[in-house]
């Protein structure tokens, strides 16, 4: 049960993931190549933090953006067992690639990944469009705790449905 959770995961923030290893990568090889690791232990206390900072702030930040993506994929996934796919149930969770992808991999999961992809690219969305769609209409939002609130540190959802159990009844939409 609990391989199928860390898939899951996987595949909710497999774009985050991804980035989390390139980043993991290059500081690795900047501090191989560069001799980093003296500054670090030999370095004033200054030294020593910022260069610890730049090597673990940004796959920090990714795994944290991935969590909350996480929290995106079970709260889609519940909407999309209960109710269908619908796009008005889908569209507060398609402002970023990201949260896209969650939403691509619970509709997967339920048999409506085709649906889903079609609603995503009627809406213009290609696989090119990774920043989220506030930072074009208001670049200032970057600098609001409510836009990092909900990228970094989105609450736990808590499922309605447990889906390792099979406990929900047939959707109603499914009885139509």
């Amino acid at each position: 049960m609990w391989h199928r959770k860390i898939v899951s995961y996987l595949n909710a923030g497999s774009l985050l993931h991804l980035i989390t290893l390139l980043e993991l990568m290059v500081v690795g090889l900047f501090f191989y190549f560069n001799h980093i690791s003296t500054g670090i232990l030999h370095g004033n206390f200054s030294t020593r933090l910022l260069l610890l900072m730049a090597a673990i702030v940004p796959p920090l930040m990714a795994q944290l953006d991935a969590r909350s993506r996480y929290q995106n994929y079970k709260l889609a996934k519940d909407k999309l067992q209960l109710y269908g796919f619908q796009p008005r149930l889908i569209k507060p969770l398609s402002k970023s690639k990201c949260q896209r992808d969650a939403v691509k991999a619970a509709a997967s999961e339920l048999g409506m990944l085709k649906p889903c992809r079609e609603y995503f690219t009627k809406m213009g969305y290609k696989w090119y469009h990774i920043v989220p769609d506030i930072i074009f209409k208001r670049p200032q939002a970057l600098l609001t705790s409510d836009f990092w609130r909900t990228t970094l540190f989105a609450r736990t959802y808590h499922p309605k449905i447990n889906f390792e159990k099979n406990d929900f009844d047939t959707p109603k939409w499914l009885l139509q």
